[in-house]
């Protein structure tokens, strides 16, 4: 039987058995990296693994499983063994251990072993011997090197180096969506016991826009039958992406995860470097990532850089609103900005307002001053005799297409005369994400409200979910 089969009978026998209450499927809830070092040096000179810390960190979002990178120096080999790995069956924590890939060498080496992947997979193996919560382990960026050291053949050495001192230990990769090819169903997953599955949007590379995350771990479900999928929400910046994901951004995403495991289509979730207390970089984010008018939030249509589009393609966000009864005009302003301006190509971007699907306004990014705040104002009093409720859309829209062209377009401070519409200043995303919609893809949009204490609000919502 599969393991979505098995997933699934689970999750039914409760509701089939009478006076049962249907208990959710816990899987796998936890978070990789962010490993943080105590203040002080101890007599040995070196800042060791904060154990205590981290543990307490880990308890408060209630994860039940911690990824601990070998990053760096022999230390944190040692500490692993002799410090966390106790500590963690104390809380009861389970551990994975990442292991950096070859193609990392330029900013990290994984030690004692390096390279040495069959070495790792047996030690850890007996390793998990004397301390069972280390459960398995992970190469990260794992599919970049399979042309390579990765072939099907050493990684049977390193599965057989492992199944021969503990067969119930695993092996699950850090591999990215577009990289499940044919090839690699066919010659790599046979060899592995489940995979690590970072969600990014793929082919379209961000941290904002969360809708083809079902559709991706549905279609990974049906393709590796039998493979568990542990979903990787980015809690952490990701490199080559406009926007650093945001509070919303990880709830949203670890939501629908959770859902996905309760349907029995994933194992999973594990944060991408979720910071876990003050100590981290990342626990506070700095004014200059507030980029709304007014108040935290705003909203945000971006085409990436290096990224090619085409004519008609667009991403916009609706809402419905209710016309105030007896009102004798009615308009909306907003303010509106962009990175462009008068030296930037004109007759490519356009930022639009819609209503009923009709365009309304429309303006060239280059057409006002960069990175300048700028009033519009729509009189639909005429458009809107005698309705009662209408959708109002901005948008921004591809009116021809470019490569590499980039641009965030940032719509805050919505104000409206005989028109109700809640949460006009964009301070909740929520209120704004069920209207989101796009038109080709590369151009996406999002609500983007900015959290100074991002570790604290994120590990507050997150220890909700991993809780229930």
């Amino acid at each position: 039987m599969t393991r979505l089969a098995l997933a699934t009978l689970a999750a039914l026998l409760p509701a089939l058995i009478p006076g049962v209450v249907h208990a959710d499927v816990p899987g796998v809830r936890g978070t990789e990296g962010n490993l943080i070092r105590e203040e002080a040096p101890r007599d040995d000179g070196i800042r060791h693994m904060d154990t205590k810390a981290m543990i307490a960190a880990l308890k408060a979002l209630n994860a039940n499983t911690y990824v601990y990178p070998m990053a760096g120096d022999n230390v944190h080999w040692e500490d692993l063994r002799e410090e966390f790995l106790p500590a963690a069956a104390d809380a009861g924590i389970k551990v994975w251990v990442m292991v950096y890939s070859p193609s990392q060498q330029g900013c990290c080496v994984s030690r004692p072993f390096k390279h040495d992947y069959v070495a790792w997979s047996r030690e850890l193996a007996t390793l998990s011997k004397t301390h069972p919560n280390l459960v398995g382990w992970t190469v990260d960026d794992y599919a970049y090197d399979i042309g390579k050291t990765f072939t099907p053949a050493y990684v049977r050495q390193m599965r057989d180096a492992a199944k021969a001192v503990n067969p119930a230990f695993t092996f699950n990769p850090t591999v990215y969506y577009k990289q499940f090819t044919d090839d690699f169903i066919a010659q790599q997953i046979p060899l592995l016991d489940g995979v690590i599955f970072p969600f990014r949007d793929s082919p379209h590379r961000d941290t904002s826009w969360s809708w083809s995350l079902s559709y991706q771990v549905k279609q990974l479900a049906q393709r590796l039958p039998g493979t568990d999928v542990y979903v990787m929400p980015y809690a952490h910046p990701l490199s080559h992406a406009a926007q650093k994901p945001t509070v919303s951004y990880v709830e949203t995403i670890t939501k629908q995860a959770l859902d996905l495991v309760r349907a029995g289509e994933a194992a999973g979730v594990i944060q991408y470097k979720l910071p876990l207390m003050p100590r981290d970089a990342n626990w506070t984010r700095p004014a200059t990532d507030d980029l709304s008018r007014t108040g935290d939030g705003r909203l945000s249509f971006v085409v990436e850089s290096g990224t090619p589009t085409k004519a008609g393609m667009w991403c916009g966000a609706e809402r419905t609103v209710q016309l105030t009864p007896g009102a004798t005009k009615r308009t909306v302003t907003f303010y509106h900005r962009d990175g462009r301006g008068s030296e930037s190509p004109a007759g490519h971007h356009k930022k639009q307002l819609l209503v009923d699907g009709k365009l309304v306004w429309q303006r060239d990014v280059t057409a006002d001053a960069k990175d300048t705040w700028t009033k519009a104002t729509i009189d639909l009093t005429d458009q809107l005799a005698g309705r009662t409720s209408a959708k109002l859309q901005w948008r921004l829209f591809e009116l021809k297409g470019v490569t590499n062209y980039f641009v965030d377009v940032s719509v805050d401070d919505i104000a409206l005369t005989g028109i109700q519409l809640s949460d006009p200043g964009v301070e909740n995303a929520a209120t704004w994400t069920s209207g989101l919609s796009r038109n080709g893809g590369p151009v996406y949009c999002s609500a983007q409200v900015y959290h100074r204490d991002y570790g604290a609000d994120l590990r507050e919502r997150l220890a909700g979910l991993y809780g229930r």
